[in-house]
């Protein structure tokens, strides 16, 4: 294949491929908010992190010169990851194009780029929140768990390494506050406990009943206890969000709850962001799609920089008629600490 195009169209395609991605990283609260929080890949081949499974027994009180334990300390394994890939193409017969560039009330590859983008969100959502089977990334459903979805994670086997493993509750019924604050404290471990619960509308309601002594009708005034979270962080009641896409949040214990719509019937998420995100591995060819430096209009200036998707350009195979491109993903979903996550099964509202 050979690739085409002007300058001019190069640049325009630029701009839809920046918009596009941006769509993807924006377009749901759990995409937004994994991808936020990207680092950069680290290690070649594999991500690796060093689990600590074990304190320390060379330690102690003594009197006189003691008689100290100097016995090598193995209490750490070293957890890995390997980078998943995705692919979006993006595909328009030679006619086609000519038809539209005749008359040409819409940019037919701008849509047809925007199209694919759609589509390629509703599966980062779906894989986003899946148990990682096949070749997809990781998800939260293999990451916060107790062995009964993944009986291993980071190739490390959960039962030999409980520090590995979430606190979930199964047939949790008919929700209550108590609820919630259990799973808070089972994923808090000293300072450190959820900063963002994720859930469907139906639960989402529910809390909010639950909650409602404490809602007053001034939802935006300060001191309410409503917000809105985005991928810049949480936005606190009577603050404003001006120029990016906003959830509205209830707040419990200072967390924000929040509506994920690829949130499955029944489950509540407890995150903490500080150990979860994901790792963008660029393309060697093609780098990564630059959302920065006034690509896109009214974006704003915290853009992800670790996301891993690539944009190929458009192409020209040799013996057909049309052009196709694809929009690349390499990357993982990576967890430092699933104990410091927790999730709710089976509730009702």
């Amino acid at each position: 294949m050979r690739t085409i195009g002007t300058q001019t169209q190069q640049m325009t395609m630029e701009k839809v491929a920046a918009k596009v991605t941006d769509g993807i990283l924006d377009g749901s609260l759990i995409t937004s908010l994994i991808f936020s929080n990207a680092k950069p890949w680290r290690f070649g081949k594999k991500y690796i992190h060093t689990f600590k499974t074990a304190k320390s027994t060379a330690q102690g009180w003594y009197t006189g010169m003691g008689n100290f334990n100097t016995t090598e300390q193995t209490g750490e394994v070293q957890g890995e990851w390997t980078p998943s890939s995705m692919y979006g193409s993006v595909t328009m017969p030679g006619l086609e194009l000519s038809v539209n560039k005749s008359l040409p009330i819409i940019n037919q590859e701008a849509y047809k780029m925007e199209s694919a983008g759609q589509d390629l969100l509703d599966t980062v959502g779906d894989a986003f929140f899946g148990s990682g089977t096949g070749s997809a990334c990781d998800g939260l459903d293999n990451i916060i768990d107790d062995g009964t979805v993944a009986a291993t994670y980071a190739g490390l086997t959960r039962a030999s390494y409980p520090v590995l493993n979430s606190t979930v509750t199964s047939s949790v019924g008919s929700l209550t506050l108590d609820d919630l604050g259990s799973a808070i404290d089972s994923a808090t471990i000293g300072s450190h406990q959820p900063d963002l619960i994720i859930t469907t509308k139906t639960i989402w309601r529910a809390i909010e009943d639950l909650l409602f002594p404490s809602i007053t009708a001034t939802y935006g005034a300060a001191g309410s206890s409503r917000g809105k979270v985005s991928r810049l962080g949480d936005v606190g009641a009577g603050q404003t969000l001006t120029g990016i896409a906003g959830y509205t949040a209830i707040y419990y214990r200072g967390i924000p709850i929040v509506v994920d719509d690829k949130c499955s019937s029944g489950d509540i998420w407890f995150l903490n962001r500080d150990f979860i995100f994901w790792s963008g591995l660029p393309h060697y060819k093609y780098g990564m799609v630059n959302l920065g430096g006034g690509i896109l209009e009214g974006v704003d200036d915290k853009v992800p920089t670790n996301h891993g998707i690539a944009w190929t350009g458009f192409k020209e195979p040799i013996n057909q008629d049309g052009v196709t491109g694809q929009f690349l993903m390499y990357g993982q979903m990576i967890c430092t600490s699933p104990r410091h996550q927790g999730k709710l099964e089976s509730v009702t509202a």
